[in-house]
């Protein structure tokens, strides 16, 4: 395994557990990977036999079997391009599959996953929605850098077990959005506007108690959108205050800056330097951060300059997290999620 291999490892192998993918199905796929060119490949070939389980499953009418393995084909083909920054026309074609895969998956999920599209600048914004009673709390869950709003297939049970419909959305950079427009730190501040015009448009989510979730540059994202929006609480997870040591970041993570932004790499400096919590904190709604104290991407003291600036904010801090604390995600999502379900509950 070479070492860029072994770095992305490194800093993700908890990630593809805690978003669903099978622990024997990971090493196998890894097992296979010699080095860096064989990485989409192996693991698109590991999707395209979910993908098939699952197109089988539903022409046979086994819609609950259909749904969860055309949900992990989706989930496998994310993976295989999440790092592709050396070959935008490949990781552009897994992504679509991923997107398309998981379309047909959505409908099947319980409950379902309804897409929607929220008008923005001359483009849609898009996201899925997955509603329970008419009056129950939402939570908008925003990805981070390379994330998309499928992975919050596996984040959002914990929500909905809870009560708590969820919003998972892509704003400017993201997923499908990246497309048609890349992140500017005004912009998605703008992007996230948009949505909440439409969430209070909408007769079945107006009036609903609502909050904002990110992970990694998410939990930035949702600090940085929160103020002027009706929110009643904001969860951080791994997020940065400022990317001010940005030149210090591994060369994967800058790379896909780079593509998330949609510029050259020596263009990079003036976008990242508008990148700060610096005057957008402390909020006057609750918010929660949670970090790894052994995270090796967005370094913890993150969370300390956060608390520091929020004064009153609850800080969760892992001894032994990783990154978005994924390799303790079956501890730290159910405590989330009940944080969340405490504060947005009605009367709270």
């Amino acid at each position: 395994m070479d070492t860029r291999v072994e770095g992305v490892v490194a800093n993700w192998f908890p990630r593809f557990l805690a978003n669903g993918l099978d622990y024997l199905d990971v090493t196998r796929i890894l097992d296979a990977i010699e080095n860096w060119d064989q990485w989409g490949t192996t693991w698109e070939a590991a999707g395209e036999n979910y993908e098939k389980l699952g197109r089988d499953a539903l022409a046979a009418g086994h819609s609950e079997t259909a749904g969860s393995h055309l949900r992990r084909a989706a989930l496998t083909y994310q993976f295989a391009q999440f790092v592709m920054t050396g070959d935008t026309e490949a990781r552009r074609r897994i992504h679509l599959r991923m997107a398309d895969t998981y379309r047909t998956a959505a409908p099947l999920l319980q409950p379902p996953a309804t897409p929607v599209r929220v008008p923005w600048r001359g483009i849609d914004l898009v996201g899925y929605l997955r509603t329970l009673s008419d009056d129950s709390p939402l939570v908008v869950l925003i990805p981070g850098l390379e994330s998309t709003k499928e992975q919050f297939s596996t984040f959002e049970p914990f929500l909905l077990e809870r009560g708590l419909s969820t919003l998972s959305f892509e704003g400017p950079g993201q997923g499908e959005t990246w497309y048609e427009h890349g992140f500017r730190d005004e912009a998605y501040v703008d992007a996230m506007r948009a949505l909440f015009a439409w969430i209070v448009d909408r007769p079945d989510l107006s009036g609903r108690r609502v909050a904002l979730l990110g992970t990694s540059f998410g939990g930035y994202l949702a600090l940085k959108s929160a103020p002027g929006l009706p929110v009643e609480a904001v969860v951080d997870i791994a997020g940065f205050f400022d990317l001010k040591d940005f030149d210090n970041l591994q060369p994967v993570i800058r790379d896909n800056f780079a593509h998330f932004m949609k510029i050259e790499p020596a263009e990079i400096e003036d976008v990242v330097s508008q990148v700060d919590l610096l005057g957008t904190l402390p909020l006057d709604v609750p918010v929660l951060a949670v970090h790894g104290e052994v995270d090796p991407i967005v370094p913890v003291e993150h969370a300390h300059r956060i608390a520091a600036a929020q004064m009153n904010a609850t800080v969760w801090l892992y001894p032994d997290g990783t990154h978005s604390c994924n390799n303790l995600h079956t501890i730290v999502r159910p405590a989330i999620s009940d944080w969340l379900a405490d504060r947005l509950a009605v009367g709270a």
